[in-house]
């Protein structure tokens, strides 16, 4: 791996683990069109712990507040298990499509009608207190559904959190508290690997430092859209993509 490859994927990595367009996908796109290796999975796992470290600096003292309560212990996981069953299940069928271009191009359509539609939801009002077991897993269902390359999970839950009644800094900031057990885990399924490519070590720390901050930006950039309510904008950018992809694979 060079270091062109690891400020790249760094810097992919980080943006849209985040932002509401699928870091999945745009992997998948980066490594087809860019003609870019599949990165060894030392850099893999370090890649995720620079965007696992940048939610911890983001929102830092509210995890603690949060996970301390037994109440919303019991929330993450019945709002968890959506996504584990079919990830258990499914794991084989969810590697194979992740070569696929043609499916990124026709999830990055679905990503996109998710985002649209939270400009059609009005009632929101409820904080996390308020978020009864049902909801949370409803909301983990689209957590599941982002398994698939092209639908953002964090644009999926927060959509599905603004659509069980949540407001949208407690939309925003459920979408980060679930998915941070699911990044937990990855991460320590991985370790077991971490000795191989170990001779890419340093290009690793150079995409774990690049993701960190790049999510960090990401992580405030959506914060600030959220609350504003203009999370839809980022469907504008998922159609288009969508679009081009399945017209390029097309022609």
């Amino acid at each position: 791996m060079t270091l062109r490859q690891a400020l790249i994927l760094g810097l992919l990595q980080g943006l849209t683990e985040f932002l509401p367009v699928s870091s999945s996908g745009h992997l998948v796109m980066a490594q087809k069109l860019l003609a870019l290796e599949k990165p060894p999975v030392l850099f893999d796992i370090l890649v995720h712990l620079g965007t696992f470290l940048s939610i911890l600096l983001f929102l830092n003292r509210k995890i603690f507040l949060f996970f301390k309560k037994i109440s919303n212990l019991k929330l993450i996981f019945v709002s968890s298990l959506p996504a584990a069953i079919l990830g258990f299940f499914l794991n084989d069928y969810l590697e194979s499509v992740f070569n696929s271009l043609l499916i990124v191009g026709l999830c990055l359509f679905i990503n996109s009608l998710l985002l649209f539609s939270s400009g059609l939801i009005k009632k929101m009002g409820k904080n996390l207190s308020q978020l009864k077991l049902k909801e949370g897993f409803k909301i983990g269902l689209f957590q599941a559904l982002a398994l698939l390359p092209g639908i953002s999970r964090s644009g999926s839950t927060i959509v599905a959190g603004l659509g069980q009644g949540l407001t949208r800094q407690a939309a925003f900031l459920f979408s980060f508290f679930l998915g941070l057990p699911a990044m937990l885990g990855a991460l320590l399924l991985q370790m077991p690997k971490i000795s191989q490519n170990s001779d890419q070590l340093a290009m690793g720390l150079v995409g774990l430092l690049v993701a960190a901050f790049s999510g960090l930006l990401a992580l405030k950039i959506l914060y600030r859209i959220v609350t504003k309510g203009r999370l839809l904008y980022f469907g504008f950018y998922c159609l288009l993509l969508s679009v081009g992809l399945i017209s390029l694979i097309s022609f």
